[in-house]
């Protein structure tokens, strides 16, 4: 089991972010977290990265991580790789995108006089950056690339410890009609490579066909669990979004009106 999460309660200072959450993903399965703004999506990735914890007063509680409840989070870093907008931001710097990804061995941004790199870490740094169709920006300087290409560049970084899943949050944001096309090819090929593909937004059309199961969050609850069309209805999210909806399917995407 990848993720197994029961009776889950997060508080933000006095707020309950999250309220009893409870779901579980399978390896290998595809899932997307789909809400609006303020619904628990981003504190839902800290409970990943172990920046959240849950709140234990309230009966017992499992938030397991590769059937796991204790982790390092050096070592859990290696074994999911989260892109989150924040991520992104915080690699935007006058650093190489080769350099970026290599960093990813150390969980750091960037590389630091102790930090030994060996020959075997940049010849999987420039595999990745092939396999994300980026060879040629190795030498170029993340704050110098368009938004899609350092968009890329951490994903690969991410990828670079070859995880065990893959978990984006809004991998789309603030991309344009070609960026945002391109990306999502990439992420399809990850997901039919076989590496488990979470996908966190308030966008619909980010959820790639490949993604067969879709989890409706609101006001920090699951309000909805399932097979993506019995859950990206006109009515779950009409309901979902408070505001009217009709949604239609074409060539395995989802759109809204």
């Amino acid at each position: 089991m990848l993720l197994d999460y029961q009776n889950v309660t997060i508080y933000r200072g006095d707020r309950i972010a999250l309220e009893r959450i409870a779901f579980s993903v399978e390896t290998g399965q595809h899932v997307a977290i789909l809400g609006p703004n303020g619904s628990g999506k981003s504190t839902l990735i800290k409970t990943m990265t172990r920046e959240c914890y849950p709140y234990r007063g309230d009966g017992p509680v499992r938030l397991r991580i590769m059937d796991r409840d204790t982790w390092s989070v050096v070592e859990l870093r290696a074994m999911l790789g989260i892109v989150t907008n924040d991520l992104i931001a915080a690699c935007t710097r006058h650093l190489t995108a080769r350099d970026v990804v290599v960093s990813g061995f150390f969980s750091s941004i960037g590389l630091w006089p102790h930090h030994e790199v060996t020959a075997d870490m940049d010849r999987q740094a420039a595999e990745i950056l092939e396999r994300l169709e980026v060879p040629h920006l190795a030498d170029r300087y993340l704050d110098e690339l368009s938004s899609g290409e350092a968009r890329r560049v951490v994903i690969a970084r991410a990828l670079v410890h070859d995880p065990k899943a893959l978990v984006l949050d809004e991998p789309t944001n603030s991309l344009d009609v070609r960026s945002t096309y391109d990306l999502r090819e990439i992420i399809r090929r990850i997901a039919r490579e076989g590496m488990t593909v979470i996908l966190v937004t308030h966008h619909l059309a980010d959820i790639i066909p490949e993604i067969g199961r879709v989890i409706l969050l609101k006001d920090g609850r699951i309000v909805k669990d399932g097979p993506k069309p019995d859950v990206l209805t006109t009515a779950a999210l009409a309901d979902l979004y408070g505001v009217p909806i009709e949604v239609s399917e074409r060539g395995g995407y989802y759109q809204w009106w």
